[in-house]
């Protein structure tokens, strides 16, 4: 039991460490996010004596895509917002994958303390001890609550 409890004690401590890490991550970063993905387009253009006809060499189009109520609305980039477009979106799913990770440190530090907490109880009397309290709420009703 000693061994169980440092280990989940040590466990604890690393997963606060990384979740610690992920959060300056976050609140470090700059602004300029922009939510969306962004594309490059090639098209012809139409005209029969252009190079897109003619050549083959198609003209080249910068967009940013997202989804607004329900549809996706394209918006096209110009050439002198490109390199700013590109690297926001980058921010922005950089900011999304961090968030995702935090909910997933926030969990398993729930779980962790869940086992300490069951590590730590001592069962009294010890002749007919008072039973642990059950799990209530959302996330008991989803894991599907144990009883005892």
């Amino acid at each position: 039991m000693p061994k169980d409890l440092s280990r989940i004690r040590q466990l604890l401590r690393a997963t606060g460490e990384r979740q610690a890490r992920r959060l300056r991550a976050l609140v470090a970063e700059h602004p300029g996010l922009i939510r969306g993905t962004f594309g490059t387009r090639r098209r012809v253009c139409g005209r029969p004596n252009c190079r897109c006809v003619t050549r083959g060499e198609l003209h080249e189009s910068h967009y940013l895509s997202a989804t607004v109520e329900g549809g996706t609305r394209q918006v096209h980039v110009p050439a002198g917002d490109e390199v700013m477009v590109a690297s926001g979106v980058r921010r922005y799913r950089r900011w999304r994958q961090r968030r995702a990770e935090l909910l997933e440190l926030g969990a398993e530090q729930m779980s962790l303390l869940d086992q300490l907490f069951e590590l730590l109880l001592e069962p009294y009397p010890p002749d007919d001890p008072i039973p642990p309290p059950r799990k209530r709420g959302r996330r008991a009703k989803k894991l599907g609550g144990r009883k005892r």
